[in-house]
């Protein structure tokens, strides 16, 4: 391999490494400032605090042993897009009843895993591979689900009052003298539980994808 190509790998790699490292600065930041200024948070989530930085840990590390390609980088902000609206329609929408709110979350979960499948279909279709199917949708998944936590963390900081209000009837709430650290404390324990479930459902649903993807492949051939 010459010195130009080994320079032009290494710009690529680089700028893969890039691609997750900005969200999960910015995501550790914003954690870093909450359990500053919030070390109740610590005293009674020291678990879901653990699993998510431990989480992100894996998921550079993942990152830059798949060495993700730009299908799947596409795959993981569409993911990150669909996991920011379903936040946004969770958090800012004034459902008439609890019904509607049910409905309305588990229309957008059913859409976020139906991607990871389309991700799949579409990489194994292109490929025949349905090994890089998988991989492209647990990729979107890593990327996707720190897009997520970082805009989730976020929307606490911008809008203190609307996080209050919407988890003034969760339990526990009343026993914490400032809403905003119990919004962060809810904020760990949501993060724990998608940082290790989202990853988990991506493969399975990428190869449920991936053999609808080869079955087509071979009604064509046949």
């Amino acid at each position: 391999m010459t010195t130009e190509r080994i320079e032009v790998e290494n710009k690529k790699i680089s700028i893969s490494i890039f691609n997750i490292l900005l969200p999960i600065f910015l995501l550790n930041v914003l954690m870093i400032i909450a359990l500053i200024n919030f070390p109740v948070i610590i005293e009674n989530s020291k678990e879901n605090v653990i699993v998510v930085f431990a989480a992100i840990i894996i998921y550079i590390f993942l990152w830059i042993l798949l060495k993700p390609d730009k299908y799947s980088k596409n795959g993981g902000l569409l993911i990150g897009l669909l996991f920011i609206i379903n936040i946004s329609v969770e958090d800012f929408i004034n459902w008439q009843t609890k019904t509607f709110n049910l409905i309305s979350t588990l229309s957008m979960m059913f859409l976020i895993f139906i991607s990871f499948s389309i991700i799949s279909v579409m990489r194994t279709l292109h490929t025949h591979n349905i090994i890089k199917g998988i991989k492209s949708s647990f990729v979107s998944a890593l990327l996707g689900t720190t897009i997520a936590l970082c805009f989730g963390f976020s929307i606490i900081y911008l809008f203190p009052q609307r996080m209050a209000f919407i988890l003034k009837n969760d339990p526990g709430f009343k026993d914490y003298n400032s809403p905003i650290s119990f919004a962060f404390l809810n904020a760990f324990d949501n993060a724990s539980n998608h940082v290790i479930a989202a990853p988990i459902i991506s493969i399975i649903m990428g190869a449920l994808g991936g053999v609808i993807a080869l079955l087509i492949l071979r009604r064509r051939n046949s």
